[in-house]
């Protein structure tokens, strides 16, 4: 066994010091001497065979020793860790405290190292948390089924090329550009923009401003949008007139579907599912803003950097997914990567003493840890209490 002794420190950390006697370090000085031996050239002698003094005289001391203390950490730190039941969440903080005769038989390392560790988490009474049981009588209303079927509607759409002014419910293209103080906005600025007037798409006022225009027209005004005023300059480049089909059985079996009313069951049945999940992820957000009232835990700030660093990862996928290079959307929200740390920081937080705390309920549980499925797992066992 290693010589080790522990500290725990505060902000759940610990320190181990590590010592390191002269037979181990003996082997590892001779691991390094013949892999590095064999790599250096001594004049009259085959490589590998020169002397020890001249090898290491061209091997060069500093970097053997510096090899030797690498291969000294890579081989006792795990084994300290797991000697000492310790299991670290960042690299450590490495401080050599004594070392002697690195290339002698009588070598001695000792060393110590600071690493950060999962913190104490303490639960409060959980099982006494209680929350809204889900609504029984969930509804879906006529409106609600009117809708979807208007969007499936308009999905089977055909258009029909006009020469007239455009009113509402026609399918228009457009370039528009807007300007603050002369200055180009690109969030209010689009090429080729299509949209169907009157699907609340456009601001009300902008929508105002562009029917009656024909093919080819173009058009200057003003708006005031959030306390400042916008120039815009719109170029009508299409029109065209909307043909919905009948909502009946024939747009049913575009839809999979043999009746409208079969249909119309299916997308009832939709609406409903959403619901019931949706009252759910309700009791589940409201059991959790529970659980972190009762629950008290340091979060080590490796853990938050780490969260962040996950969050801005996934941020970046989904803008490159979307077609627009990073440096781009950051160009745009006139930000870098280091206030986008300091905006996601207390949300990433947050979502570590979650994990943490749904973590530690699932141990007293009994629940799988690993299981992918660990933390719905752990809420519906929490919900179960809550609910009863």
């Amino acid at each position: 066994m290693l010589d080790v002794k522990k500290e725990n420190l505060a902000g759940s950390k610990a320190k181990l010091t590590v010592s390191i006697p002269p037979e181990l370090m003996r082997g590892y000085f001779a691991k390094v001497y013949k892999k590095l031996a064999e790599a250096v050239e001594v004049k009259g002698f085959r490589a590998g065979h020169a002397p020890k003094h001249l090898t290491i005289s061209a091997i060069g001391e500093n970097r053997l020793v510096s090899e030797i203390i690498d291969l000294a950490l890579q081989e006792t730190y795990p084994k300290a860790l797991k000697q000492e039941n310790i299991i670290p969440i960042a690299p450590p903080k490495i401080n050599i405290k004594k070392m002697v005769d690195l290339t002698a038989d009588t070598a001695v390392l000792e060393y110590e190292a600071e690493t950060e560790l999962l913190p104490e988490v303490k639960v409060g009474d959980y099982k006494k948390l209680k929350v809204k049981k889900a609504p029984k009588d969930i509804k879906v209303s006529k409106e609600e089924i009117d809708q979807v079927l208007s969007h499936l509607q308009r999905q089977h759409a055909t258009f029909k090329d006009i020469d007239r002014s455009v009113k509402e419910g026609d399918r228009v293209e457009i370039d528009f550009e807007g300007k603050e103080r002369g200055v180009v906005l690109e969030n209010l600025s689009s090429k080729n923009y299509p949209v169907i007037l009157g699907s609340k798409v456009l601001i009300p006022e902008f929508e105002k401003k562009i029917e009656g225009m024909k093919k080819g027209d173009e058009t200057d005004f003003k708006l005031k949008l959030k306390d400042k005023n916008i120039d815009f300059h719109v170029k009508m480049l299409n029109t065209q007139e909307v043909t919905l089909p009948k909502i009946d059985d024939e747009l049913a079996k575009k839809f999979g579907k043999k009746t409208l009313t079969e249909l119309t069951k299916a997308i009832e049945e939709d609406i409903m599912k959403q619901k019931e999940l949706q009252e759910k992820q309700n009791q589940e957000n409201q059991l959790i803003e529970e659980l972190l009232k009762i629950t008290k835990v340091e979060i080590p700030e490796s853990l938050t950097s780490q969260e962040v660093h996950r969050m801005i990862e996934q941020l970046k996928q989904r803008t490159q997914m979307a077609g627009m290079p990073w440096e781009k959307y950051l160009e745009q929200i006139k930000k870098n990567e280091e206030d986008l740390h300091k905006d996601f920081h207390d949300q990433a937080e947050r979502t570590v003493k979650v994990g943490l705390t749904l973590g530690e309920i699932g141990k007293a549980e009994k629940i799988d840890l690993k299981d992918n499925d660990a933390g719905k797992k752990v809420l519906e066992k929490l919900l179960s209490y809550a609910t009863k």
